[in-house]
């Protein structure tokens, strides 16, 4: 891991530090600017790994992006291999507050620090929170909030003008890497999951956030919202190279166009 370190630090032109609250959001900002999300893998029929080595190849080194149990997985043992404390869990998305049945399968990172718990998501897509979260607060953090449902269930919710939307809820179980293996496995091969119906596509950058999904183009700034619809090949390589830094075949092109135009 110290050379994954290594190269993970210098491709986010990041110095190591001691580990604090400060420099622990310092990561998880410059992690999401670089990195993208997205399931362009899944939509190519390609097997997604989760050996750390393999992950970092693909999210560092190839500059691919990749899904919450890729990024994750990548943030946690970073931040493992710096002297954080944390352990990972995995929960049920939701995007509603209608409650759906559906497996868990988002992996999360829980980071301990001056015994608080904290929430740290990398792979959330467009909507993922960019700092820390304290657990067991119950404060409105920006645009999120995290909710004790239960004695043993919490939700991370996002605060919109309309209402708070529920994006996902989880646990402080103890889960292991099978779990995630299961979660994945679901995620990338089921028939009706969501990553191998739709192309999803984003970066949280400090100016702007870009999200894709299918056909939709959006970048979203503090004050206002372009959006605009890919239709051609050449849109599509363009929108990928320019703004994600990803370079595909024509034919993986063709590919995922197919998503584009519903």
């Amino acid at each position: 891991m110290t050379k994954i370190l290594e190269e993970y630090l210098e491709k986010l032109q990041i110095k190591k530090e001691e580990p604090s609250l400060e420099y622990l959001q310092t990561l998880q900002k410059a992690h999401l600017a670089h990195f993208s999300f997205n399931n362009i893998a899944v939509l190519l029929g390609k097997e997604i790994s989760l050996d750390i080595s393999d992950i970092a190849q693909k999210i560092i080194h190839d500059g691919l992006g990749g899904y919450c149990f890729e990024h994750n997985k990548l943030f946690y043992e970073i931040l493992k291999e710096m002297g954080f404390e944390v352990r990972f869990v995995v929960g049920k998305v939701q995007n509603s507050n209608k409650e759906i049945d559906v497996p868990k399968t988002h992996r999360i990172t829980i980071v301990t620090f001056d015994a608080e718990e904290y929430l740290v998501d990398v792979g959330f897509g467009y909507v993922c929170p960019n700092n820390p979260l304290a657990i067991h607060s119950d404060k409105e953090d920006g645009s999120y909030k995290i909710t004790k449902l239960d004695e043993e269930t919490f939700a991370l919710k996002l605060l919109l003008t309309k209402g708070d939307l529920t994006l996902y809820k989880f646990n402080l179980h103890r889960y292991s890497e099978a779990d995630c293996l299961m979660g994945n496995f679901y995620s990338s091969h089921y028939e009706c999951a969501v990553f191998v119906n739709n192309f999803v596509l984003s970066l949280i950058q400090k100016d702007k956030t870009l999200s894709l999904r299918n056909g939709t183009y959006h970048k979203i700034y503090k004050d206002q919202e372009k959006i605009r619809k890919i239709e051609t090949e050449e849109e599509l390589f363009t929108t990928l190279q320019n703004d994600f830094s990803i370079t595909l075949k024509e034919d993986e092109i063709k590919k995922l166009l197919h998503y584009c135009r519903g």
